[in-house]
Order: C-alpha cells, then structure tokens, then sequence
C-alpha cells in the first residue's frame, strides 16, 4: 500500500504542480489586464478633468462677457457698431474696399 502512495504522488505531484501554475499565470493575467483597465481609466479621468477645466474657464469668460454686455454701456455700443453697422447721428459711415474685390 505504502509503495501505491509514494507512485501515485509522484504521478500526481508534478501534475498538481502544472495546475498550481497554470492557476498562477491565470492569476497574473487577469491582474495584469484589470491593472492596465486602471490605467487607462486613470489616463481617461485625468483628460476629462482637464477639459472640464477648459469648460470652466470658458464659462467663466463668457458670464463675464454676459455681465459687460449688461451693464457696460461702452461694450453695447462697440457690439452694436461692429455687428449691427450702426453709427450715430451726424457720423460717417465709411466702407474699405479692397481692390481686387472691385473687379
């Protein structure tokens, strides 16, 4: 009986011993491809935060454009002559014409 034991564990040893590291490299892999899901989720978190910065900023800049175009008389009046082509009572509107859109 004893000599069935010992020959069956060598059987069974080295078998047990590919699964265990069979199991291992199964083990690293699946590590191995959450920790590059990680990294590409951190890579993907750090480009959103910084367009959400660039959002923010540019948020920013037009309720400051909103708050001038409220309140600053100076900045409707440059809006209006630039966009809207007005002028007031008693100017001159002048028009610059290239010469190559003459002909």
């Amino acid at each position: 009986m004893f000599f069935l034991e010992v020959h069956l564990m060598r059987i069974f040893r080295p078998i047990l011993f590919l699964i265990a590291l069979a199991l291992l490299v199964v083990s690293v892999r699946q590590f191995m491809n959450g920790y590059d899901d990680w990294q590409r989720a951190q890579f993907a978190e750090e480009a959103y935060r910084g367009e959400i910065r660039a959002l923010e900023t540019e948020r920013d800049r037009l309720k400051k454009r909103v708050e001038m175009l409220k309140n600053d008389e100076l900045t409707k009046e440059r809006l209006a002559r630039k966009r809207l082509g007005y002028i007031r009572p008693g100017e001159l509107k002048f028009k610059v014409v290239k010469p190559d859109a003459v002909k």
